[in-house]
């Protein structure tokens, strides 16, 4: 009787597993984390641009002049860049979350979403505090609830995908 034999060649993923940098297998997973939380902002910016206000919708790429009530004006970034996806620096994940300190802050953004828009109001003898009664759109919450599963399902797909094109940079 003959011998049966099954070859199995894996494409030179084994010598390219054990050849790599660390750091290069690092920059490729995080890609691939990046690639998939993305879905979430671009969902986050499309409801934010159904949003209606009295003025109409919101112009969502546009910086934003924001006047107090002192005259001081402020400008603040788009509400676009409001909207931030972060990588952790290890690879092992990342996050998705309104800016809420930093150069692209837009304190108008979470008013929107939560609806914790708090004026002060001072009189002669008295400080009031109320709410400005804006009602919470929610468009980042729900924009993380619609497209959870499909970010899900789709780490996998762009891990693998940055995994194939580091392995391709590295034989070229």
């Amino acid at each position: 009787m003959a011998d049966l034999k099954m070859i199995l060649k894996d494409g030179g993923f084994q010598f390219f597993l054990e050849n790599i940098k660390g750091s290069k297998l690092k920059t490729a997973l995080k890609s691939g984390i990046r690639k998939s939380l993305n879905i979430i902002k671009r969902k986050a910016v499309s409801n934010l641009k159904q949003v209606n206000f009295k003025k109409g919708s919101i112009d969502v790429n546009k910086p934003i002049k924001f006047k107090n009530n002192y005259g001081t004006v402020y400008n603040l970034p788009s509400f676009k860049q409001g909207i931030m996806v972060k990588v952790f620096k290890d690879g092992s994940g990342g996050r998705a979350e309104i800016i809420g300190r930093g150069k692209n802050y837009n304190l108008i953004l979470s008013m929107i979403e939560n609806s914790k828009g708090i004026r002060r109001t001072k009189g002669r003898n008295n400080r009031k505090e109320h709410s400005t009664g804006s009602i919470g759109h929610n468009f980042f919450s729900s924009a993380v609830e619609s497209t959870k599963n499909k970010v899900n399902e789709s780490l996998q797909k762009n891990l693998e995908d940055a995994i194939i094109r580091a392995k391709n940079k590295f034989y070229k």
